[in-house]
C-alpha cells in the first residue's frame, strides 16, 4: 500500500465520497429515460452528477489499496491520475439546473471520456511490467472489478452523449435488429487484410447457420468480443500452417469456421478453427489476467498488436487502423486481456464466452450473447457494478463489526 505522504491531497473526500450509496439502475430504467428532450436530459445529467464521483472515488480506493510496487508503476500511476483529476472534475461540478448547465456537462463527460480512452492498454502494459518484476503477483480480482465498473460507467456515460441527437435504430447505445452477420463479416475482412500483409496468406472464412439471426445489443461490445475471437482464430490457424511447412508438410490452409444460431433470448456465435489447440493443462489458464502464448521477445509478437488493441472499444476502427499503418504494431500483443475481457463483456448482460480445445487439432468458441431487448431478462437485472459496490460494502462493514 501507499505511504501516508504519497496519499492524494483530495483523499479525504475521496473517502467521504466512495462510503456514499451506489445507486442501481438497470439497463431497462436507463433505456427508458434516454429521451433527448431538455427534461430528460438535465435528470440524467444531475443523476449523474451524484452517482459518477462515488464509482470513480471507489476505484481510486481499489487502485491505493494495491501493492506499492503496483501503484508507482507508470502505467498504473497514470491510471490513478486520470482518475483523480476526473473525480475532481465531477465531484466539483456545480448544481447542473438549466439546459446551459447541462450543456456544460456534457462538454465535461464528453471530455473524460477521452481521457480513458487508453485505460486498458495502460492496465495491460503496467500489470506486464509489474510481473515481470513479481511474477507472484496476481492481480485477477481487481482487475475484474475495475473492468465490470468501467464497462458500467462507460455505458452509463456513452448513453448519456447519445441521447441528446438519437440515431435511427438506437436507442441510446442499443442498436436494435443488429445484424451480428455484417459485422463478423467487416471483423474478418480487416484480419484476413492485416495477416495477408503479415504472413503472405490467411484462412479463409466459411459461415454457417443463421445468416438472418437480428440481436438488440450494443455494438462495440461486440466487435470487441466477436473481434478477439476472430484474432486468436486468424492466429493459431496460420502459426499452425507455418509450422508443419517448416517440418515439410504442405498442405491447404484450413478454414475459420463461423456459425450463426438465433435462440429464444439469445443469439449464439461459434468461432471454430483447426489451429492445433490449447493442451488441458493450459485451457484455464488462458482465463487469467495477462496470461498468454505469445513470446514478446519475439518481433513478430508485434504483428497482432492491431488485433488486440482494437478489441478495445474505446477506440474506433478507423483510429486503429491508422495507429497500425504509422507505427507498424500495436500496443496489445501479447498483453493476455482479449479472452478475460471477451468473456466479461459477454456475462455483463448475462451472456458467455466457453472454449472447446480439441489438443492437436483445433478449438471452438462459443460466445453467447443475450437480446437487450425492453422487458428481457438482461435487461431488467441489477447493474453488476452496484452489486460489486454493495458486496464492498457489506465486507467493510463487517471489518467495522469485528
Amino acid at each position: 500500500m501507499m505511504s501516508w505522504s504519497s496519499l492524494p491531497r483530495n483523499f479525504h473526500r475521496i473517502r467521504q465520497a466512495a462510503g456514499a450509496e451506489c445507486i442501481n439502475r438497470t439497463l431497462s430504467q436507463l433505456l427508458k429515460d434516454t429521451k433527448p428532450d431538455a427534461e430528460s436530459r438535465i435528470y440524467t445529467a444531475q443523476w449523474l452528477r451524484a452517482q459518477l464521483p462515488i464509482r470513480f472515488a471507489r476505484r481510486i480506493e481499489d487502485i491505493l489499496q494495491l501493492p506499492h510496487v503496483v501503484v508507482i508503476n507508470p502505467h498504473i500511476n497514470q491510471i490513478l491520475t486520470t482518475y483523480l483529476e476526473t473525480f475532481d472534475a465531477m465531484h466539483g461540478f456545480p448544481e447542473i439546473r438549466t439546459e446551459a448547465d447541462e450543456e456544460c456537462f456534457l462538454n465535461l463527460v464528453q471530455g473524460e471520456l477521452v481521457k480513458h480512452n487508453p485505460g486498458t492498454r495502460l492496465i495491460a502494459e503496467g500489470y506486464r511490467e509489474v510481473r515481470r518484476l513479481y511474477p507472484e503477483i496476481q492481480l485477477d480480482g481487481f482487475l475484474h472489478d475495475h473492468f465490470t465498473t468501467r464497462i458500467a460507467t462507460r455505458i452509463l456515460m456513452d448513453n448519456y452523449v447519445e441521447m441528446r441527437e438519437p440515431k435511427e435504430g438506437y436507442l441510446g447505445v442499443v442498436c436494435q435488429g443488429m445484424r451480428p452477420l455484417g459485422i463478423v463479416q467487416d471483423l474478418a475482412g480487416e484480419l484476413t487484410e492485416l495477416t495477408k500483409h503479415l504472413y503472405g496468406c490467411a484462412p479463409e472464412v466459411e459461415y454457417r447457420g443463421n445468416p438472418d439471426c437480428i440481436l438488440d445489443y450494443i455494438p462495440r461490445h461486440v466487435k470487441y468480443m466477436v473481434r478477439e475471437l476472430l484474432k486468436n482464430a486468424f492466429r493459431s490457424t496460420i502459426e499452425r500452417h507455418l509450422t508443419r511447412l517448416k517440418h515439410g508438410v504442405d498442405e491447404p490452409l484450413p478454414r475459420v469456421a463461423v456459425e450463426l444460431q438465433q435462440g429464444d433470448i439469445h443469439v449464439i456465435i461459434k468461432i471454430s478453427d483447426q489451429g492445433g489447440g490449447l493442451p488441458k493443462r493450459v485451457q484455464r489458464e488462458a482465463w487469467r489476467y495477462g496470461w498468454t502464448t505469445v513470446d514478446l521477445m519475439k518481433s513478430q509478437s508485434e504483428a497482432w498488436n492491431y488485433a488486440e488493441e482494437s478489441c478495445s472499444w474505446d477506440r474506433s476502427a478507423e483510429d486503429v487502423e491508422q495507429s497500425w499503418k504509422v507505427s507498424g504494431r500495436s500496443e496489445l500483443a501479447g498483453y493476455g486481456f482479449g479472452l478475460p475481457l471477451t468473456r466479461l463483456h459477454a456475462q455483463y448482460f448475462g451472456g458467455d464466452v466457453f472454449m472447446q480445445a480439441l489438443p492437436g487439432h483445433g478449438t471452438d468458441l462459443i460466445l453467447i450473447l443475450t437480446h437487450l431487448k425492453e422487458g428481457t431478462p438482461a435487461t431488467e437485472i441489477d447493474d453488476l457494478s452496484t452489486m460489486l459496490y454493495r458486496k464492498e460494502s457489506s465486507k467493510q462493514a463487517e471489518t467495522t463489526k469485528t
